[in-house]
């Protein structure tokens, strides 16, 4: 697909530039605009006037000057338009529609009566309606539904390749929604979607690359180059949950994979083969309590997490590593450990680690697959579609 017209062109990618740049480092003066993206000043000047008028620019107080005329920072103003994301578990839907920053604005959730693709998008059809009524609008202020869940996602055809949950098989899942909203939908890995929104406004904002690890349910990882997901030529980059260790350590069980192992799931089992079921034995609350035995055991298994990742850390070597994720929550005892094994076993200093501690990463990543797109192609074309194929 091309865009219409040289200079239609030239316009879509500086509006591109711009949006991107000051999402990146935000408030920043028409000067400061032209030196960070070697865009003329009369360049800058046309495009963010026409940003303004549109009402995605803003314009704030004047900034201290060494002599002349204050510089007058532009910022971009998310409020303006809305994204949905979903979050597909065996348990239903669940929805948030934040603004362009994936802040936050209301949250839904649709049961599912069964897994059926077009139960699916149905769902995500009453869902949209749901939290879209309950601001009083309509899909108008939309740019997109982002739709993450496990598996392998063909994002250039919004195909799920495979969803072992769900038992899907190349699902054309986005054209599904699309058909029902007729709202722009993009699918992807959930794993990938939270890397996004890192990418987009997280710890991941201004650094070219990032190595990302997520332990929920399963373990994954992804891995952003150059301001982009890598995705793998079979979509499957990042897939290490299945990885087996052949390392025989503290625990019975060797040779067991990331997700059998250091998953939320698999750090619950081992600690309940360490002290038993029943009242008073959660992991999390023993390990806010200072439970030596639960202080010990997460210390190990953060340890063990952290000599993993220091392998993926020496082979793509990554400005920066982001950790997140619902096991996030047994807090420093788990990740203390790791962090530290990662500086003990590094090849030289290892790049620094950031933790996502919040609760809602997977919707806000789900919403970001189409803020995302929103920048890269939707506000450069100026909101109007001027793709031809």
């Amino acid at each position: 697909m091309t865009l219409k017209g040289d200079q239609s062109t030239t316009r879509a990618l500086n509006r591109r530039l711009i949006l991107n740049c000051l999402r990146r480092e935000g408030g920043l003066s028409r000067v400061e605009i032209s030196a960070m993206t070697g865009l003329s000043p009369a360049a800058v000047t046309g495009v963010t006037a026409e940003l303004i008028n549109e009402g995605m620019l803003v314009e704030g107080k004047g900034m201290q000057s060494t002599g002349g005329r204050k510089p007058i920072p532009l910022n971009i103003d998310y409020r303006q338009h809305w994204s949905v994301g979903f979050k597909l578990t065996p348990d239903g839907v669940e929805g948030t529609l934040t603004d362009l920053s994936t802040q936050p604005i209301g949250t839904c959730k649709v049961p599912l009566s069964s897994y059926d693709p077009a139960t699916v998008a149905a769902a995500v059809e009453n869902g949209v309606a749901a939290l879209l009524q309950k601001q009083n609008s309509n899909s108008n202020k939309l740019v997109g539904i982002g739709v993450a869940m496990p598996g392998l996602i063909d994002v250039n055809q919004g195909l799920c390749l495979e969803f072992h949950d769900f038992g899907w098989d190349h699902v054309p899942i986005a054209e599904l929604i699309a058909a029902r909203t007729s709202v722009p939908v993009w699918v992807d890995n959930d794993v990938n979607a939270f890397a996004i929104a890192q990418q987009l406004f997280g710890y991941g904002r201004t650094r070219g690359s990032a190595l990302v690890l997520v332990i929920s349910s399963g373990v994954g990882a992804a891995l952003i180059f150059n301001g982009q997901i890598h995705r793998g030529a079979r979509f499957a980059a990042g897939e290490i949950g299945f990885l087996r260790h052949d390392k025989g350590n503290w625990v019975t069980n060797d040779r067991l994979s990331w997700n059998q192992r250091l998953s939320e799931p698999g750090i619950i089992r081992g600690w309940q083969e360490l002290r038993g079921k029943g009242p008073g034995n959660d992991l999390q609350e023993a390990a806010a309590n200072g439970d030596p035995l639960a202080v010990v055991y997460l210390g190990k298994v953060g340890h063990e997490i952290g000599e993993r990742l220091v392998s993926m850390i020496d082979l793509v070597d990554p400005e920066v590593v982001i950790v997140g994720g619902e096991a996030v929550r047994f807090g420093k005892a788990l990740i203390d450990p790791l962090a530290r094994a990662i500086k003990e076993n590094s090849f030289g200093t290892p790049p620094p680690l950031e933790v996502d501690w919040d609760n809602d990463v997977w919707l806000r990543g789900a919403s970001a697959l189409a803020i995302q797109k929103f920048f890269d192609f939707e506000s450069a074309a100026g909101y109007q579609r001027k793709l031809v194929g």
